[in-house]
């Protein structure tokens, strides 16, 4: 358990002011409960410099954090009731920033024009996820989920209505008020390979996928980072992001539905669906990847998100 006296001396070292003694009870046993906890911690002027001792030690302003979805009080310390906001002026590791002036091209005689389209433009339909499947009409669901491994689906397509879902592993505990799409409660057809087993391991937390004010967000609950390719996240960057890199506490708006990227059809390829999101567990994918498409990814899901009423 998280000692008082020690948590009061860790948030004075951080620069936070003194914090009651309530409110300290109530941010220790939220510390305790870690990530899967729900309960808001309110804290008043005091709550950037708390998230900053805490959690985010290099956080500037609150401008740079996102409160999840499940949180109720604007004013709330707890730390895991925040993610930070993917900044692409800083960008991550090389491998998740593909500059297209550097991409060369690849083997078997593909050309560099190929190797710099996104998966939504080399595969000949704009959405895997229909698998035999596909319904043409949309209810009252915002999107759906279809979860893959590798190149084989998994489970039927999971409508989500509510405003937030969450997808996330067995270790991602349906008992601490998460609701959405459990992977490990699948029905598995064929046997798991190894990467996907070592995979499947890592997701946890897994991320929450929310319908809000401004955009579909993302925010990663995982240990692990995850990957999105999105068309709304291609445009916006004029291509020059191929796949997101979200880090773990990270957030990403992967598309605005009051902007919507606008339907192409590419030569030889058909059309391509703007409105087809996804996202991989802890393996990247791209040209500069032994993956090059997410269907070489050990867990992946798509979002399919309803087109406009």
């Amino acid at each position: 358990m998280f000692r008082r006296r020690a948590l009061r001396r860790r948030l004075a070292a951080g620069g936070a002011p003194p914090v009651p003694d309530e409110q300290l009870r109530r941010l220790a046993r939220a510390l305790d409960a870690g990530p899967t906890g729900a309960a808001c911690v309110p804290a008043g002027p005091a709550r950037l410099a708390v998230l900053r001792a805490l959690r985010f030690p290099e956080l500037r302003e609150p401008a740079e954090l996102r409160r999840l979805p499940h949180c109720e009080d604007p004013q709330c310390c707890n730390p895991y009731h925040y993610s930070r906001l993917c900044e692409p002026e800083t960008p991550p590791p090389p491998y998740s920033r593909i500059a297209m002036d550097d991409v060369k091209p690849k083997e078997h005689g593909e050309n560099t024009q190929d190797a710099r389209r996104t998966d939504h433009e080399r595969l000949a339909t704009g959405s895997l996820a229909t698998d035999g499947e596909e319904r043409q009409s949309w209810e009252t669901e915002w999107c759906r989920l279809a979860y893959w491994e590798l190149t084989q689906r998994v489970g039927r397509q999971f409508s989500v209505r509510v405003r937030a879902v969450d997808v996330f592993g067995g270790g991602g505990g349906t008992g601490a008020g998460r609701h959405g799409l459990c992977l490990d409660a699948l029905d598995t057809k064929e046997p798991q390979v190894e990467q996907v087993r070592k995979t499947r391991a890592k997701i946890g937390l897994g991320v929450t996928l929310s319908l809000e004010s401004d955009g579909v967000w993302l925010y990663n609950r995982s240990q692990e980072p995850v990957f999105v390719s999105s068309p709304a996240l291609d445009a916006a960057a004029a291509k020059a992001l191929l796949v997101w890199r979200v880090a773990p506490g990270h957030c990403l708006c992967i598309f605005d539905p009051s902007s919507p990227p606008p339907a192409v059809s590419l030569p030889h390829v058909g059309p391509v669906d703007p409105r087809s999101v996804r996202i991989s567990f802890a393996k990247g994918w791209g040209p500069k990847y032994s993956r090059r498409d997410v269907t070489a990814c050990p867990c992946w899901l798509e979002v399919l998100l309803a087109p406009p009423s």
